[in-house]
């Protein structure tokens, strides 16, 4: 693909005219490798392709700028923001997970980003307001993923220590109201006029589909100053097919996410 011009009106990112049209597409099919001491991280059940989230990174910053991902788990974002050129800064409530993240980086011989180990809620009080040029992230999901997986036996004690962030026992909505504050915090410390980009997956479990994504972009939608620009798609080529359902009932194999965006305006 041509690059094409690179205009100097541009204030979002270092994108020509070219790539930012094939960056503006809805659906994301793009094969991502298995790299990066990817058996490592695939410890934590929700890890992200460090090369994605470098391709959202691109879209919303230019190189130097500073990303903030207050669910880092194993350092998707972290690691993305090293492979394009920006700085990264993650939380997490989980020290095994910002363990495996340096590891990968020491593997990986590159520089970590600064992590801080803690209560997203907490520890989003030592990062100054409007500091932020663009936050990514990826939510832990609301508990039922775990309790039904769980009755069914078919999730790894590994999997299940993913679900750490104070989502255990809780309702839809007191998941939706905790996702939310933590999200509202974060908001406090991007500029005005940058974007956020959320990770999240919709659920199948028992009989009934849930579209956490709507749920979590209505949540979002009423955080003072935030305004919901888009939608996106990652079709993830690599996911398996199941078969569900069969030979009585539509149960729908999940091999997509959303990525929610939204701009702070004020």
């Amino acid at each position: 693909m041509a690059k094409g011009k690179y205009s100097e009106r541009n204030t979002l990112n270092d994108l020509t005219g070219s790539e930012w049209k094939f960056a503006t597409k809805s659906v994301i099919n793009k094969q991502y490798p298995i790299n990066m001491q990817h058996k490592l991280r695939s410890q934590h059940g929700g890890q992200k392709p460090p090369e994605l989230c470098a391709d959202l990174i691109k879209i919303f910053t230019k190189k130097g700028m500073l990303v903030l991902d207050p669910f880092m788990g194993v350092g998707g974002t972290l690691l993305g923001a090293t492979i394009c050129g920006r700085n990264a800064l993650g939380i997490e409530i989980n020290k095994k997970w910002i363990d495996i993240y340096k590891q990968v980086c020491k593997l990986e011989k590159i520089k970590s980003q600064k992590t801080l180990c803690g209560d997203s809620l907490k520890k989003l009080d030592k990062i100054d307001n409007e500091t932020i040029d663009f936050i990514l992230t990826d939510v832990p999901y609301w508990n039922i993923d775990t309790l039904e997986q769980t009755r069914s036996k078919k999730i790894s004690k590994s999997k299940l220590n993913n679900f750490d962030n104070n989502t255990n026992n809780q309702s839809k909505d007191e998941w939706l109201q905790l996702m939310h504050n933590i999200i509202a915090k974060s908001v406090e410390k991007l500029k005005t006029g940058k974007y956020i980009a959320v990770f999240i997956g919709d659920m199948y479990r028992g009989s009934q589909y849930y579209f956490l994504s709507a749920d979590l972009a209505n949540s979002l939608s009423t955080i003072n100053g935030l305004k919901m620009k888009a939608n996106l798609i990652w079709y993830d080529v690599s996911k398996s097919l199941h078969v569900y359902g069969y030979p009585a009932a539509f149960v729908p194999s999940m091999i997509h996410q959303n990525i929610l965006i939204f701009r702070k305006d004020k």
